[in-house]
């Protein structure tokens, strides 16, 4: 069964138990009134035909007439004693055998007569309280029932005619409440595998469904940023696995070459090995990557000592010190190696590492005193493969790491490399100050 037709399946039936529960206990209210006016009504007339007896002194009862005395003669029964001293006329043997049973057993009160009709008795007492006779007064119920029963049968047509009208109006209900859904499956399902920038776009949150439709394409844009990233990661991966391996390969042929002597192999042999640490060191930056990726566990680095680890430059830091970095050593190691090695590459005769802070965050700059950044490559100078005018390399600079994977190594620690204002070179390598 579908959400739908479950949700007003339940509706209807908590719908049907509350009409259900308002007729009961409509029904038992009006029995109940029903009852009192019965009662009422025997009460008004054991009291009056009272009023019209007479005990004498030797405890015989008279029934004086009075006003309005036939209708008391049709409905009362008075007793002296045992004996019957005045019945209704024309009443059912059933009914008067009733009565006149009821009297002689001297049950007082209310009783359920033959037919529609209420049976009320009352003692007749002398001057001294003495029970001497017994009166029997009854109602037909008949038309009160019948009211009941009219009553009973309305409640049961309105419920039912309720519960149709709640049926249409809650199907209508819920099936505009429920068509953004409806149309949510129907565009996912004519997605594709590669139609990243597709999104719901349902509007403003106006309801929780809207909401959720909002969310859901907050969640597919961070995933089509997520796909992105790996496509992005895996063509940088092939960049700088590429030289290395051709390296290699160069080297081997050259060794296996015609004519090759022993010097020749020995120096192909040594470039091998040469460009293995390089591929060595390229696989685990880029494990390195992955992890951090994976698992962005907090840690903090001390920038100034990173820096001062690095041989053959200067280091230029506050005198009162900076904050410690978001981030682990190891991973901004070798995120500040490519840069380094590309300042150096590049300088004319001085390479400088300066520490600076401020709002909330830790920068070291790496700088050079060579030409710098070509200024039309920009951004560019971060994607996979691009290389300046000169003769160095923007993009793929020392140990097999370039430019964009000393970024990503970075962003996995919650910072960033960017290029810094001149003169000469200059990359910044940006950080959250640790907590």
């Amino acid at each position: 069964m579908s959400f739908r037709n479950r949700l007003l399946l339940t509706s209807l039936a908590a719908l049907a138990i509350g009409l259900g529960a308002l007729v009961v206990i409509g029904n038992v209210l009006l029995d109940a009134r029903v009852h009192s006016e019965a009662s009422n009504q025997l009460q008004t007339l054991a009291a009056a035909q009272l009023a019209t007896i007479t005990v004498e002194g030797d405890g015989a009862v008279r029934v004086r007439e009075v006003p309005n005395d036939s209708l008391l003669d049709r409905r009362a029964w008075v007793l002296e004693g045992q004996r019957v001293v005045e019945r209704p006329a024309g009443a059912k043997a059933d009914l008067d055998q009733a009565a006149i049973g009821l009297a002689r057993a001297h049950r007082y009160g209310e009783h359920d007569g033959p037919g529609d009709v209420a049976l009320r008795v009352e003692p007749v007492r002398d001057g001294s309280g003495r029970t001497v006779g017994t009166v029997v007064v009854g109602v037909s119920t008949e038309s009160l029932e019948d009211l009941q029963q009219q009553v009973l049968l309305g409640s049961l047509v309105v419920a039912v005619l309720i519960l149709f009208a709640a049926f249409f109006a809650l199907r209508g209900a819920i099936d505009s409440a429920l068509e953004p859904v409806a149309k949510m499956t129907a565009e996912a399902e004519a997605w594709g595998a590669h139609d990243l920038d597709r999104r719901f776009g349902l509007g403003p949150p106006r309801d929780e469904l809207t909401g959720l439709a909002a969310t859901l394409d907050g969640l597919l844009a961070r995933i089509a940023a997520s796909r992105r990233h790996e496509q992005r990661f895996a063509a940088e991966v092939a960049h700088e696995l590429r030289t290395p391996i051709a390296g290699l390969r160069g080297r081997a042929e050259l060794a296996l070459g015609v004519g090759a002597g022993a010097a020749d192999r020995e120096a192909a042999l040594r470039a091998v090995v040469a460009q293995s640490e390089r591929l060595t060191e390229t696989v685990d930056t880029l494990l390195a990557v992955a992890r951090r990726e994976l698992d962005p566990s907090a840690g903090s680095v001390d920038l100034v000592a990173l820096a001062r680890e690095v041989d053959d430059v200067e280091v230029v830091a506050p005198p009162g010190g900076v904050p410690r970095a978001e981030g682990e050593e190891d991973v901004l190691r070798r995120a500040l190696a490519p840069l380094v090695d590309n300042a150096r590459r590049h300088a004319e005769s001085r390479v400088t590492l300066e520490v600076t802070s401020g709002d909330g965050r830790v920068r070291l700059a790496v700088r050079d005193d060579g030409p710098g950044l070509d200024p039309a490559l920009g951004d560019r100078a971060f994607d996979p493969g691009v290389r300046g005018a000169g003769d160095g390399a923007a993009g793929t600079l020392g140990a097999g790491l370039g430019l964009p994977l000393a970024r990503r190594l970075a962003r996995s620690c919650g910072g960033d490399v960017v290029a810094g204002a001149g003169p000469g070179g200059c990359f910044v390598l940006d950080l959250p100050a640790a907590r």
